[in-house]
């Protein structure tokens, strides 16, 4: 996946025509309302065919083959599921829905599948083929497995989610997300809070863009942690994030206030620290992660000295949780010209190019 889609709250259903069922309450009627979006019909559940008389269906009883998203049950205050044409409209419509009612996270959940994440399958031989073709171009391993009945399906220990037929009856403690995938009708299961996971792996099948702002980004409270060196995305410690279920969020630059000098470490690390005021900084090159409260602190409970996590202040003006350095231990060659430690290490100007 290497696009991205950021729907966000405020203006994500702008012009979307939205069925709401009569069982939807008013708070959520009103967060799609505020949202942008036009409410056509309050009605019973809503057929099959949702694009046509809307762009999206918001309801309880969700149809069996449409592109759906059904949040863990204590996500939510009350237990909806958004139907829409494609799986962005639908998450753009849950987040919506999660923002104006939220539910109780735990402090440790996962903001995004693994980079290889661990798929059991369970499908008849038609169907089968095209996921797990679908898989295999996303890295995905997939695991066999006896998962349950559907009334009991289960996501065990070592997998993070399960592939099924779609239909009622799941169990009430997984989430789920209904996708099309080859002209078949799929639901990707996965254990309760791990929304976030469920969403990547579907968008993976479909072989969509990634959804950069899945919906429990916008109730689940997660936490900014910008990264400079090997930790970047791609990078050789990149995997310390996404163990924890870190969620790269983009690119960003600091203030022109920092230097950036090499650490002898293995693999090598660059040290950032501001400059005083009456010295020349440089702008720094980072990404942005996002963790779980509960992560970020298992991360800074391993984090070895001299490295340190503390406010530094980027080009926008915002002061953000970041990767900085013991003053004292900064005594490497200084690489701040470069601008970033990808620039760097291109340039040679780092022993043992260690890409980060």
């Amino acid at each position: 996946m290497t696009g991205l889609i950021d729907m966000t709250a405020s203006a994500a259903l702008t012009g979307l025509r939205v069925a709401v069922a009569d069982a939807v309450d008013d708070a959520a009627v009103t967060a799609i309302r505020d949202a942008g979006a036009v409410v056509v019909t309050g009605s019973s559940a809503p057929s099959d065919q949702v694009v046509g008389e809307a762009d999206i269906a918001v309801t309880a009883d969700p149809p069996p083959t449409a592109v759906c998203i059904t949040p863990t049950a204590a996500a939510l205050r009350t237990r909806l599921s958004a139907v829409a044409c494609d799986l962005a409209v639908a998450n753009a419509a849950m987040t919506v829905l999660a923002a104006r009612s939220p539910g109780r996270w735990p402090a440790d959940v996962r903001l995004a599948a693994p980079p290889e994440p661990v798929i059991g399958v369970a499908l008849d031989a038609r169907t089968l083929g095209a996921v797990t073709a679908a898989l295999s171009r996303t890295g995905a391993r997939v695991v066999d497995g006896d998962f349950g009945a559907r009334e009991r399906l289960t996501v065990p220990d070592g997998v993070d989610a399960v592939i099924t037929a779609p239909g009622p009856g799941l169990p009430r403690d997984l989430c789920s997300v209904t996708v099309r995938v080859d002209g078949s009708v799929v639901t990707v299961a996965a254990r309760a809070f791990d929304d976030a996971v469920a969403v990547d792996i579907a968008a993976s099948l479909t072989n969509m863009q990634e959804v950069q702002r899945v919906w429990p980004l916008s109730t689940a409270d997660p936490v900014e942690l910008v990264v400079f060196g090997a930790h970047l995305r791609g990078g050789p410690l990149t995997h310390q994030l996404t163990d924890l279920g870190g969620r790269w969020a983009g690119e960003t630059t600091t203030a022109p206030r920092y230097r950036m000098t090499v650490l002898p470490t293995v693999p090598p690390k660059p040290a950032i620290t501001r400059v005083p005021d009456d010295l020349p900084g440089t702008a720094l090159y980072g990404h942005r992660w996002l963790l779980s409260a509960a992560a970020l602190g298992r991360f800074l409970a391993a984090l070895p000295a001299p490295m340190q996590l503390g406010k530094v202040e980027f080009d926008d003006g915002s002061w953000r949780t970041a990767f900085g350095c013991d003053a004292a231990a900064a005594t490497g060659a200084d690489i701040s010209r470069y601008g970033s430690w990808p620039g760097a290490v291109a340039a040679g100007a780092v022993r043992d190019g260690a890409a980060g």
